[in-house]
């Protein structure tokens, strides 16, 4: 067993310590223009549809047009397509008023079919040649068509994601996902788009070149993380995907345990899912890096850190078992032992176990990372002290519960979309 456990604990520490030297020599590389927009504004303005998928939106619905209405965009070259998605409260109530006063096109799709199907019905309705996507809990600022546009420089840009930030972050656990947010879907993003390893259009905002979309067949239906499924498929056909961190949509995130719990749930297994659905592209040389680095590298890394967390707890398990049996040979006398543990005076740094040395190589890596990428993102630790040393040991619950999707998935559990947020 120790074996099998000083094998993984050397590769999960190569992958890790790759990864974030990989990350942070990629952002040296191209710290002069990471926020820099390809250069060139077209002549024209392009018309936009942007397309809101709404199911049981009634507390953020209007706060989400009104966000869209007020955009530094040109109103005739503007449509705002809302596809109530079945909805059981006002949602409909409240888009209706809109619809009425002619500021949006208002979509029912009765019975509930699911957020792929409103959006699948959403790019059949529109006529333009972009359509961006925005969920319903999501405000934008007034550049963000602007900033995103210029992105599609190159005809094989299918898609722009933007950065994602935290709304409203009102206790520790929304603090905390403040800065994931920050970091994951901002930051990270951003260096992945360097490598071409960009593997999601965020549902909060993401916009796309609308007959691309189309020519892969739209979004997966059956899949319950789209914005995920349909980014693997864009890089098979050779599609890339671009990111605009200096464009920004902020939107609201769970306030609870049990709400993040279901919320991971959904996106954990999904995206086990959607690996097994898109399994040719483990090791795929013609996808690249996207191939041969990140999908190996990252989830395959995520298997292996699973296992080692398994055998550092029986290992763990095993010792104690051992000193409790020991300690019973001395009647659980264990003063005599306490106190020559508190007379040792020195410390020989050449007696330092490595397992401290491995696993501390890693998180002393991802703290520099963090810190660089909040500061290049233009925020401080200083805003969210806590959220920051929240964060980086928000592994720990982050893999248990990559455990209970492995286990969702194994079992073929099913996991639906509204289960949660």
């Amino acid at each position: 067993m120790a074996s099998v456990h000083l094998a993984l604990l050397y590769t999960v520490w190569f992958i890790l310590t790759y990864f974030f030297m990989l990350t942070l020599l990629t952002l040296i590389k191209n710290r002069n223009d990471f926020h820099k927009a390809p250069s060139g504004v077209p002549e024209e303005l392009p018309r936009v549809s942007i397309l809101v998928p709404a199911y049981n939106e009634e507390r953020c619905i209007a706060d989400t047009i009104e966000s869209c209405l007020t955009l530094d965009y040109p109103q005739d070259k503007l449509d705002i397509i809302v596809v109530n998605d079945g909805s059981t409260d006002r949602t409909g109530q409240i888009c209706e008023k809109y619809t009425k006063e002619g500021k949006i096109i208002y979509l029912e799709n009765m019975p509930n079919k699911g957020k792929s199907t409103s959006l699948n019905v959403g790019f059949e309705k529109a006529t333009t040649d972009y359509v961006a996507t925005i969920d319903a809990d999501t405000v934008v600022e007034k550049d963000i068509l602007q900033k995103t546009l210029m992105y599609f420089d190159r005809p094989e840009v299918a898609a722009v994601t933007v950065a994602i930030k935290v709304k409203e972050a009102n206790n520790m656990l929304q603090k905390v996902v403040a800065i994931e947010y920050e970091l994951g879907n901002g930051f990270y993003n951003k260096i992945l788009s360097y490598l071409n390893c960009l593997f999601v259009t965020p549902g909060q905002f993401s916009i796309y070149r609308r007959d691309m979309v189309l020519a892969i067949g739209g979004f997966d239906r059956d899949n319950i993380v789209e914005d995920t499924e349909i980014a693997f498929r864009m890089h098979k056909k050779g599609m890339k995907i671009a990111c605009c961190p200096s464009a920004k949509a902020y939107t609201l995130v769970p306030a609870t345990v049990r709400d993040l719990y279901y919320q991971r749930k959904r996106w954990y297994t999904g995206t086990i899912q959607t690996i097994l659905q898109h399994r040719d592209v483990i090791f795929n040389r013609r996808l690249g890096a996207f191939g041969m680095y990140f999908v190996p590298f990252n989830y395959g890394g995520t298997v292996l850190a699973t296992l080692l967390s398994a055998s550092l707890l029986i290992i763990m398990f095993n010792n104690a078992a051992t000193a409790v049996s020991n300690m019973s040979l001395i009647q659980f006398d264990i003063m005599p032992l306490m106190k020559l543990k508190f007379t040792e005076s020195t410390l020989d740094p050449f007696t330092i176990s490595m397992y401290y040395l491995l696993g501390l190589t890693p998180l002393f890596l991802h703290i520099i990372a963090s810190y660089l990428g909040l500061k290049t993102m233009g925020n401080s630790i200083r805003n969210n002290v806590t959220g920051f040393i929240g964060f980086i040991f928000f592994f720990i619950p982050y893999q248990i519960m990559w455990v209970l999707c492995m286990y969702f998935t194994a079992f073929r559990r099913q996991v639906k979309w509204r289960a949660g947020m």
